[in-house]
């Protein structure tokens, strides 16, 4: 019976090991940072859209030219219906884009008919909020 008793005081005495110390460490700290990312969002003001536009690439095709172009959304809150232009000479060409992301991009192509290769002048006509 005593040597029950002292295996029970000797169980008792180890107590919590370092491995579960380690991992109730870890478990605070990505508790802690997800409440901080939360408390982050809900109280930061979101920017409004800011697009900006490039051009990627000029190719021919069999109608004339495609220009690439690339949107930015430098803003937090999305674009929708986003229209965008370009313009050589007298010529024009548009595309509509349903919807640029927050801090994101999309692609779109516009065709020139114009037989030399063109460096239109590119701009974003409007959007709007989704």
């Amino acid at each position: 019976m005593a040597d029950k008793d002292k295996d029970k005081q000797k169980a008792g005495k180890k107590g919590v090991s370092r491995l579960q110390c380690a991992c109730a460490l870890i478990g605070l700290v990505i508790t802690l940072g997800a409440a901080a990312v939360l408390a982050r969002a809900a109280f930061s003001v979101p920017s409004p859209a800011a697009l900006t536009i490039r051009s990627e690439a000029v190719r021919p095709s069999s109608s004339g030219w495609v220009v690439d172009v690339v949107v930015s959304n430098h803003g937090d809150l999305a674009a929708a219906a986003v229209d965008i232009e370009g313009q050589v000479g007298g010529e024009r060409s548009g595309a509509s884009l349903d919807y640029v992301p927050g801090r994101g991009e999309k692609k779109a192509s516009l065709v020139f008919s114009q037989a030399d290769k063109p460096d239109p002048a590119l701009r974003v006509l409007g959007w709007s909020e989704p």
